[in-house]
This record gives structure tokens, sequence and C-alpha cells, in this order.
């Protein structure tokens, strides 16, 4: 009978960091940050969580004083308690050297709530409340913001991240995104419900003196059956996990015992160690217990074996089962070259041992096939490619009135033009459209690609009007990362993010839905309508461009009554 051995487990996780180092590196430094899966017994000291900030901030706003309750109303209190909050919070914002722009709005409000989510709520609330509401209704919906953030992406990526470390043990070119698989195989929420269950079993053992410590290893294989088999149910996961670690909880203890001497190297190395090599070696180790005790299990032939459900995690299917896998994915997908994809895969050679056969996968043919995605590869045609020009300057044009709205709580049409659009945003999406066609299948390039070519147009936009009128339509002297104040970090992050989500979402969603559901004649129809109409503005503009307070500043008027230019630099966001 199997019966696994710490140095064993250990070699076997060397070995996954020898095949997959950086990738293992990366993937255990996002779950620190974005799951806190390092946050255990042994390692919370040596790791960051940042629901602690919010935690914090909760019980240091809403901890009462018996007197002060019977003395007061509990909502008096409650707002006397915020308003003094709200005041120490505007202190601390008044005193950042940082003023401009919202990443510096969205920094200092979360160093002075003490919370990413509450300072961005806050920033949002500004216009409309202020003093103790303010601080408050930040605070209350940062902490709802805080669990969902907690249920639907924490639980779910520290689950993907055991994930990645099974298929690793097996597969020798196990991807990165295999952490995100729950969000593809549409088991989000179930899975959620798990870890919720297993959070609140945890925690009420913690009420007891020794309790949460037993449980939290009674219960430490959930997550990665939850990771083999989404399906399972709570309360069957909770049950199994304790089968698997009876017996074996003092062995896993002794396992988490033989890595303090990495902690204890890492905390005299400001944590390097642990980022580098320890969390690694520890997750790959945990990983490594699981399919030890899974493989007992199935050796000794357990009542609990119904939830070992995925047989090519440790035995890899063979090649004509795999390419049988292929082509009915092919069929069922019913795309319009089903045919010619089943033929070529018919002839394709496959390396069972390269990655995980997702097509494989045991979640129901359903729902893992029925939803193919989006299809970013679409072809767009002449006036596919405008009409997305006048989508996405619209967009760009509501994203600019919008977050004046926020920041200022009036509404001002942005830019040089008349019109609602600002054409800098659908210059910049179709132009990423076009230009990174072969890069669609590389996202990272991609979205580096985006920010190269978006900096470009905004810097040659910014010089060629200022070369035109006299005058600068935006000004990021005063901002974070920024280049001759034509362009900075702040801006060019948004350029990146929305590029690649009008490559990889909106653009093909626009088209699958929207514009390829109107007939050509309509479409031509609108394409002359909208080109005409800009037209007309673009020379309108050329000789009075949009101007007055909120676009031009309030130093002075773009035009003067003789039709002269200014030399004032114009205080906008906004572009052409």
């Amino acid at each position: 009978m199997y019966m696994w051995s710490r140095r064993e487990l250990k070699r076997n996780s060397r070995d996954i960091m020898r095949k997959h180092y950086w990738r293992v590196v990366a993937i255990c430094f996002i779950v620190t940050f974005m799951a806190g899966s390092n946050n255990d017994t042994f390692s919370a000291v040596f790791s960051y969580d940042s629901s602690k900030e919010e935690l914090n901030a909760v019980q240091e706003n809403t901890v009462f004083d018996i007197n002060d309750i019977q003395e007061k109303k509990p909502l008096d209190y409650l707002l006397e308690k915020f308003e003094k909050q709200s005041r120490k919070e505007e202190e601390i914002i008044e005193k950042s050297p940082y003023k401009e722009g919202v990443f510096s709005a969205i920094f200092n409000r979360t160093v002075a709530t003490g919370s990413v989510f509450s300072g961005i709520i806050g920033l949002f609330l500004d216009p409309i409340l202020e003093g103790a509401w303010l601080s408050l209704i930040s605070a209350a919906m940062g902490a709802a913001l805080l669990f969902f953030w907690w249920l639907l992406v924490r639980n779910i990526i520290q689950v993907g991240s055991c994930r990645f470390f099974l298929e690793a043990h097996t597969y020798r070119n196990t991807k990165g995104n295999r952490i995100f698989f729950l969000y593809k195989v549409g088991r989000m929420w179930r899975v959620a419900l798990i870890m919720l269950r297993k959070f609140l079993y945890q925690w009420l053992w913690s009420l007891t003196i020794i309790g949460g410590w037993i449980k939290g290893y009674s219960y430490l294989m959930v997550p990665y059956l939850a990771a083999e088999n989404p399906d399972l149910k709570g309360g069957e996961a909770i049950r199994v996990s304790r089968q698997m670690m009876k017996g074996n909880k003092w062995r896993a203890f002794l396992l988490d015992c033989s890595f303090l001497g990495w902690h204890l190297v890492s905390f005299l190395t400001l944590g390097l160690v642990d980022i580098l090599y320890a969390n690694p070696y520890k997750a790959g180790a945990r990983a490594e217990l699981y399919l030890a005790l899974r493989k007992e299990a199935l050796e000794r032939q357990t009542e609990y074996n119904y939830a070992f459900t995925d047989a090519y995690l440790t035995c890899p299917p063979e090649e004509e089962e795999l390419r049988a896998a292929f082509e009915r994915e092919a069929v069922f997908l019913e795309s319009a070259d089903w045919k010619e994809q089943r033929e070529s895969i018919k002839e394709a050679e496959f390396s069972v041992l390269k990655e995980y056969p997702a097509v494989l996968f045991t979640a129901p043919e359903e729902l893992r096939l029925k939803r193919p995605g989006i299809n970013y590869h679409c072809k767009y045609g002449i006036t596919g490619i405008i009409l997305l020009f006048f989508i996405f300057s619209f967009a760009g044009w509501c994203w600019e009135v919008g977050l004046h709205m926020v920041q200022s709580g009036e509404f001002v049409n942005r830019g040089v033009f008349h019109g609602p659009w600002l054409p800098i945003y659908g210059s910049g999406g179709v132009l990423v459209l076009i230009a990174l066609k072969k890069l669609r299948d590389r996202p990272v390039a991609t979205f580096f690609m985006t920010v190269l070519i978006c900096g470009i147009v905004e810097y040659a936009t910014s010089w060629g009007l200022e070369q035109i009128y006299g005058v600068r339509w935006w000004d990021y002297s005063g901002y974070f990362l920024q280049l001759n104040g034509r362009i900075c970090a702040e801006g060019l992050l948004v350029f990146g993010l929305g590029g690649c989500a009008f490559i990889y979402i909106l653009a093909p969603l626009m088209m699958e839905v929207g514009i390829r559901r109107l007939s050509m004649k309509v479409r031509i129809f609108l394409c002359v309508l909208l080109v005409t109409l800009f037209a007309a503005d673009f020379w309108y503009s050329k000789e009075m461009p949009n101007s007055g307070e909120g676009i031009s500043g309030q130093r002075g008027a773009l035009f003067q009554a003789g039709g002269g230019r200014t030399e004032e630099t114009i205080q906008t966001k906004g572009c052409l």
C-alpha cells in the first residue's frame, strides 16, 4: 500500500519548479496578493493580505463605547464617529503631495480610508456626499465590495492556483491562465459556495481554543477537491477532506514545519526568498500531498472515491482518445468550417504530455463546449471599421464627460469637436485593431503594443494641436510618470486596458450582436451619415474649436473677440 513521505512530496515539488519556475513564481505572487493563499498558520507573518486593511478599518469605525450608546441614539453616535473619521481623512488628503490625476485621487483616498475599495467608492461619492455620510457609506460599500471580491475573486483564484499545481505534476507545459479555469467552465458560483462554507465552518471552530487550528488541517484538501471536481457540494467537499486528512493532520503539520527555515531566511531578505522560492515550493508540496492522499484513497477503494472524477490529472489520455475529443468539439461548436477543422485534426500530431486535455474535462459537455466565447479573430470589413471608429469615439467622449462629472459635478462637452465624439479614442481603437492583428493570440504583447501605439497617437495629437492652435488641450505636468506633459503613465494604462478590451471583447461583440445584424444598405447609410456629420464638425471646429469653462480653463478664453488665439494651456484631458 502506498504511503507518502515528506521527502518525496518536496522532491516532486522541486521537479514542478524546475519545469515551470517562472510560472509558479508569478502565480504564487499573484495569489499571495489577490487571494491571500499564503496567509495560513505558518506563513501569515511573511505574506500580505489586503483584506486586513478593510477589516481593520471596519473594526476601528464600528467599535462602540457602551456608555456613549446609552447616552445617544446609535445613529447619532455612528455619525459623530464617522464625522471625526471624515475630518481625519480630509487632513491626510490635504497633506498628500499627489494632487493631479485619478490615480493620485484613488491613492490619497486609499491611504486616508485604509482600503482600496472604500477609497475608490469615496472618489465617486465625493461630488454628492460629504462629511460623516461620505465616510460612512464609503466604508459600508467598501466592505460589501470586499466581501464579493473575497467570494468571487480571491477564492476562485486560490482554487485555480491549486488546479495549476495539480496539472503541472503531469504536464510539462501547463499554462498560467489555468488559475482562471473555473470562470471558463462556468463553475464560479458553485466553488465560491464551497469555499464560503469552508470559511464559516473554520471560523466557528476558531472560536474554540485550538479547534480552528486543527480544523484548518482537516479542511486542507477542500480547495484541491474543488479544483478537481467543481461539481461537489460544500458539505461533500468538507466531508471528503476530513476523511482524507484523518491520520494525516500531524504529518501535514510537520510538512509545514519543514518550511520554517525557508521563511526565516525570507524574513532576513525582506520576503524575497518567499517570493522567489519558498511560497512556490510549499504550494507545490501541498498539491503533491493531495495527489498522494488521492492515490492512497484510490488504492484502498474508499467510499469517497466518487469525488475523484478527473482521471487525466495523473494519467494522460491516449493520442487517439484526445484526437476523437477534438473532433467531437469541432462538430459540437457548429462552426462554419467544422468539416475542415475535423479533417485537419485527423492529420494533426498531438503531444499528450504537453498540457492538460481541457477538451476532456469532466464538466458537462453542454456547459464546456456550447459557449465558444468571443471570436476576437473575426473579420470587420470597411463598414465595420468605420462604425467601430464612431462607437469607440463616442465611448471615449462618454468616459471623459463622465470622469469630469465625477470630479467636478458638472456636465462639460469635452474635446476640440462640438459633437459627442473624441476621435483620438476611435483612431487608437481602430489602429490597434488593425495593426496588432497578428498579436491577438498573445494578450501580454498586445497590451504593451497597445500602450506604445496609443502613447504615440496621444503625444502626436498633443503636439499637432499645439502647432495648429498655439495651445495645449491637456497637460500632464503634475502627473506621475509623464513625458513633456503630453502623455503620462495613468493615461497610457487606461488606453492599454481599454485597447485590449476593445480588441478582445467590445469590437468582436459589437460586430456579432449589433453591426452584422444590420443589412449592408443600413450599414452603408449609417457610415455615410456619420462621416458627413463628422466632416462638417471637423471643418467648423477647425476655425472655432470647442472651448469654455471646463475645457479651456478659467484663466482665459481660447479665442478673443478679434479672433486671435491666446497662449493659455487648455485644462482638459479630452482630446481631438
